[in-house]
């Protein structure tokens, strides 16, 4: 039985494999999860902390923290929003670490803007993941094939079958037109 929930769970897709654990709260979604994108979160540590023992330290808590934070959230692109994750929690681990740089006076001040930083990006990637869905099936597609896979023009061209002005196009307007769903989305909550 756990051989074939593992083999079951290795050929799901990471938003599937979410939605499966959010269903049944299987801690082998996490080890999965885990499996495929451990070496890019301990990338992102890495990058911020430039210290592997505290990038696997922030590896292994942002493992820890992800069944809750999965169930506490809608998710449309996992590994944009993981990478998110990682980086709100190097740059948490940082402001901790330099507290000794920080005037005990401005201390309150430098917290507060800390979490409202933190609750400015969350918002943005859940506004976010609320309008790529809303681009056109082309733009969406090279959207999140350039910016949440980071993939090449090149990579793009080979998975799709566009060609290199397509991609380039595809993007540009996505872009674009992102924006423009995003800024209207302001404007109607501001009302």
């Amino acid at each position: 039985m756990i051989l074939g929930r593992r083999a079951y769970l290795q050929s799901l897709e990471d938003e599937q494999l979410i939605a499966v654990f959010k269903e049944k709260q299987w801690s082998a979604c996490i080890e999965e999860l885990y499996r495929r994108h451990a070496h890019l979160v301990y990338g992102v540590q890495l990058k911020y902390t430039k210290q592997t023992m505290d990038a696997e330290d922030l590896t292994m808590e942002c493992f820890a923290k992800l069944p809750s934070l999965i169930l506490q959230h809608d998710i449309a692109f996992f590994r944009g929003w993981l990478h998110t994750v990682a980086r709100n929690l190097a740059l948490t681990f940082l402001r901790k670490n330099k507290k000794d740089f920080i005037d005990p006076i401005d201390e309150r001040g430098q917290q507060a803007y800390a979490q409202e930083e933190n609750v400015d990006i969350e918002t943005e990637l859940q506004l976010l993941e609320w309008a790529i869905p809303q681009l056109k099936a082309h733009q969406k597609t090279c959207i999140v094939l350039f910016y949440i896979e980071q993939l090449s023009y090149d990579q793009i061209m080979a998975q799709t079958g566009y060609t290199f002005n397509e991609v380039k196009s595809y993007i540009q307007n996505g872009k674009r037109n992102l924006k423009l769903i995003m800024e209207q989305n302001n404007q109607y909550e501001s009302k």
